[in-house]
């Protein structure tokens, strides 16, 4: 996880304003609850003790992951790319994006037998755990207020429609 973009999405910064946070709702609240099945379905993965066992949840935490992701850059990170002051953000989960499925595909070209599966398992767990964090405590509580409330709710459905069809063509 080198690179100067790697720097930047670790870096938390201040609040821009003074309000308290708000709990997470509509589409990000959604999401909040996708990211702790997916952390789920690979920790189940990992505790399957044959290949085969492993490989079957290991498909179902895949599907789920890259559904999870692709629809929400579909939805929620394309319409943040209208608002100038998201680009920091856009960046960074971009980047995320894109060493997550690079890990996954690492993940499916290694035999699921071996000891270096495991190992690139849990490299995913780890990099989803980084990616989960900052967007639960970063990414998405600034979305929120830049879209609002209302928004975040009107994105919920576009984002399950998303989720669906990534699913489906994933199969």
């Amino acid at each position: 996880m080198a690179g100067p973009a790697n720097n930047v999405i670790h870096a938390h910064t201040a609040r821009s304003d003074s309000s308290s946070p708000q709990p997470l709702t509509g589409v990000f609240e959604a999401l909040a609850n996708q990211h702790r099945t997916v952390l789920e379905l690979l920790r189940t993965a990992g505790s399957m003790q044959t290949a085969d066992k492993r490989l079957e949840r290991w498909a179902e935490a895949r599907r789920r992951l890259l559904a999870h992701e692709r629809a929400e850059a579909e939805v929620v990170y394309s319409k943040l790319a209208e608002l100038p002051e998201a680009g920091a953000i856009l960046e960074q989960h971009v980047f995320q994006a894109e060493e997550l499925e690079s890990a996954v595909d690492e993940l499916d070209a290694t035999d699921a037998a071996s000891t270096l599966w495991i190992e690139r398992l849990r490299d995913v767990m780890a990099m989803l755990a980084d990616h989960v964090r900052d967007e639960e405590l970063e990414f998405f509580p600034r979305a929120q207020r830049w879209l609002g409330q209302v928004m975040a709710r009107e994105l919920e459905e576009p984002l399950q429609s998303a989720e669906r069809d990534v699913l489906h063509d994933l199969d």
